[in-house]
């Protein structure tokens, strides 16, 4: 799974036009804290104040890289790109007892020459972005097609030659949330730092909050059950609106025969709740088999708050569990 915050960051953040430096792994042997392609972003922002977003896996490593990059943004002559050798054993004292590379670069505002919106836009919507850099040339960006995994090529002779390609990867959970109340918020907010996939959809006008249409494909629309029809099978149907009847239909939808059923689908409500609609699905023809692939009431077991924050975090964790099976 990949926690992709800096790569949101990365893209908002040029809108200031400061240095920033991207530490990103190439290389891990052994037992190490994360893989090869985890990245985090540092800068200094326009009241001086430090900021990181994302992590290459905390403790003695990510400390000494934090004073790497500090000083990488103070100088102005120094190396805008490098690789530095972590032994997290001997070096760091780290129990993982593993070896990694990171990559530093320094990045200014005149060196990101692509419409860095545009690559996050394609990827919010499942595109995958390529990075390439290597000791002669800075990043570059752009969409690709296929799937690639990270290389990492280093002349032995001389370690002061070397190319590294990244595949910023759209997470592969997809989720359409049918609602657009307290609970369908706080679940979206508790996916978002994590790339999840989310299209929501609720029949009525200016209910989504305003700081979140850029950040997710929000829709008004009356025909709900038109987007379960023709949305991604391998993805999860979470239905949480106002109106039962509403909720009764779209379960019609979401567990309407099919050659590929949903990854997941969930509705909110109580036990009762799906006694009721069971039933009356049941009279409409769909067998008892189908009915058990319904999550009703959603979320882990062991957590009875009904706050809606308390919700999210138990759907948001039963979904990491449905698609970390399935990878």
């Amino acid at each position: 799974m990949q926690h992709l915050q800096w790569w949101t960051d990365f893209v908002a953040w040029q809108a200031d036009a400061l240095p920033m430096v991207l530490v990103t792994v190439v290389r891990a042997d052994g037992s190490t804290p994360r893989e090869v392609g985890a990245t985090m972003l540092l800068r200094f922002n326009l009241q001086q104040q430090w900021q990181q977003s994302d992590t290459i896996g905390g403790g003695h490593l990510e400390f000494q890289a934090i004073d790497i990059a500090k000083a990488m943004l103070k100088e102005t002559e120094t190396c805008v790109r490098r690789i530095e050798r972590f032994n997290l054993s001997a070096r760091l004292g780290q129990c993982c007892g593993g070896v990694m590379w990171l990559l530093f670069e320094k990045i200014s505002p005149a060196t990101v020459t692509s419409d860095l919106s545009v690559s996050l836009q394609a990827w919010r919507v499942g595109k995958r972005i390529s990075r390439t850099v290597s000791h002669q040339y800075a990043s570059t960006w752009q969409t690709m097609d296929r799937e690639q995994q990270p290389s990492f090529e280093f002349d032995s002779d001389s370690s002061e030659q070397w190319q590294f390609s990244q595949q910023i990867q759209p997470y592969a959970m997809q989720v359409l949330i049918c609602g657009a109340g307290h609970v369908g918020e706080a679940i979206v907010r508790c996916l978002l730092p994590i790339g999840v996939r989310v299209k929501w959809i609720d029949p009525r006008d200016d209910i989504f909050p305003p700081d979140l249409l850029q950040q997710v494909q929000c829709l008004t629309t009356d025909t709900l059950e038109a987007e379960i029809e023709y949305f991604d099978r391998s993805g999860a149907i979470l239905i949480l609106t106002h109106d039962h009847q509403l909720d009764l239909q779209l379960c019609f939808s979401a567990l309407k025969p099919a050659a590929k059923p949903f990854a997941y689908v969930g509705m909110i409500g109580s036990k009762s709740k799906r006694a009721i609609f069971e039933k009356r699905m049941q009279i409409r023809g769909y067998t008892q088999e189908t009915l058990q692939r319904l999550v009703c009431p959603i979320g882990i077991e062991g957590i009875s708050s009904k706050q809606p924050a308390m919700i999210a975090i138990a759907v948001v964790a039963q979904l990491l569990q449905v698609f970390d099976v399935k990878k």
